[in-house]
């Protein structure tokens, strides 16, 4: 694939997806499409419904392939529909790419991995936990299927090219250097089945767990020692090795719970980690933020890794630092956290959307001269967002206060208060910017 070309073809992807992606037909010419290639659908359909984030698609040739194979079924299904929104799809690969795959076709076709029963299972909690056991070579049948998803990992990394678990390669050949060596204990892999996704079916009469085609299974902790197996395979097919599996049917948010009661072991980057504790009211307002899938919640990424590789304009730790600077004394109740966040959402969709240049069209390009989408300046628009909560004017003030200042980087008012391009600020620097947006 041509390097500088994949951030903009995975951008181009979400986009048509999201335009076209409730085309059940297009969905299913695209499995299809896979499937007459004697390829897995099952990868494809996930695109479509958002269960494999397109940007953790790494450059190993058999993610570019299943890209390339992606766009062609794609391109196929909408100009059965006369829609030309990725007929340009080939100019993102190299011509051995094209001649290679453009054909391609599996000898064997593939076999179906589901329903897959799982033998001699223990029910720990009554429908959302159970145990179980998985030789090394059942683990690495399901290594397609075992997806990482950022929103359920407890670490990864972020570059402007794209979102990777955040994997040590040393450690995984440690890993699997002690399994072949015989001297590795093997710990729990763990892995979440997403609420309310096809719930699996458990027979206690059995004790089996049966997990049903279109099950979403996110590997949440053991994805290093889930490379290390394939690598151990690859040296020792036969190797007599068990990995004890711990499987539940959680929500995302019952899973942060449970990573945060990890952390207490095993600590994770606090960036991470503090906006899934739920025992914070502001991080249960921050939810419902995310959740209202408004401008702001586009734009509010995990860590600030993600503003540094234009994936995003803030992170999630400073919101909810501003959420609980601003709203202290209003976060006790249900009634009123569910308040607040639908006015945080309506001033936000509002703000962003009157300077949609700047926030939504281009603003990557505005950052370069202007402040205004710099991820700190968010502490000032909630601050703003409470000065303004129950003014019926809000709206004109909002916009009076905004023209007002000039977010030209080079304005010394920023090196007066201490902003500097995408740097967490400390709490002096906040506060002058607080004090600023309350000032109207």
């Amino acid at each position: 694939m041509l390097k500088d070309k994949e951030q903009q073809l995975k951008l181009k992807l979400k986009n048509v997806i999201t335009e076209v992606g409730h085309m059940n037909d297009t969905k299913q010419f695209v499995m299809d499409e896979f499937k007459s290639r004697n390829l897995p659908s099952l990868r494809a359909a996930w695109v479509f419904s958002e269960n494999l984030d397109i940007d953790t698609l790494s450059e190993s040739e058999e993610d570019i392939q299943f890209l390339f194979l992606f766009c062609l079924a794609l391109n196929k299904a909408l100009k059965e529909k006369n829609i030309d929104l990725l007929t340009d799809y080939k100019s993102y690969f190299t011509n051995i790419e094209i001649s290679e795959w453009e054909n391609y076709k599996e000898e064997k076709e593939s076999e179906d991995i589901f329903p897959y029963n799982l033998k001699d299972v223990q029910e720990i909690i009554y429908g959302k936990q159970w145990q179980s056991k998985l030789t090394i070579q059942q683990l690495n049948k399901l290594y397609n299927v075992l997806l990482w998803n950022p929103n359920s990992q407890r670490g990864f990394k972020v570059t402007k090219k794209a979102i990777r678990i955040n994997e040590d390669t040393k450690k995984v050949r440690e890993i699997a250097d002690s399994i072949l060596s015989g001297t590795y204990y093997p710990d729990h892999i763990k892995i979440n089945i997403v609420k309310d996704e096809n719930k699996p079916i458990y027979n206690p009469k059995t004790r089996m767990l049966t997990l049903r085609e279109g099950v979403i299974l996110n590997i949440w902790d053991g994805f290093h020692r889930k490379s290390a197996s394939a690598l151990v395979l690859l040296e020792n097919p036969d190797i007599d090795f068990t990995w004890p599996i711990d499987i539940t049917n959680l929500s995302e948010i019952e899973t942060h719970n449970a990573m945060v009661q990890v952390n207490k072991q095993t600590p994770i980057n606090p960036d991470v980690i503090a906006p899934k504790d739920y025992s914070k009211n502001e991080n249960l307002v921050l939810d419902k933020i995310i959740d209202s899938r408004g401008d702001l919640s586009n734009v509010t990424k995990d860590t600030d890794s993600f503003v540094k590789s234009d994936r995003g304009l803030v992170s999630k730790p400073i919101l909810a630092e501003a959420i609980k600077d601003n709203y202290t004394n209003q976060l006790d109740s249900a009634m009123n956290r569910d308040t607040i966040a639908s006015w945080i959402v309506e001033f936000t969709n509002y703000l962003m959307g009157v300077y949609s240049e700047e926030f939504i069209i281009n603003p990557y390009e505005v950052k370069k001269t202007s402040y205004i989408n710099n991820l700190n300046m968010f502490y000032g628009y909630i601050a703003l967002s409470s000065t303004l909560k129950d003014n019926k004017e809000w709206k004109e003030i909002l916009k009076q206060k905004i023209e007002s200042i000039d977010f030209n980087i080079d304005n010394p008012i920023w090196r007066e208060i201490g902003i500097i391009k995408d740097n967490k600020i400390n709490n002096s620097t906040k506060n002058k910017l607080y004090k600023l947006f309350r000032e109207v």
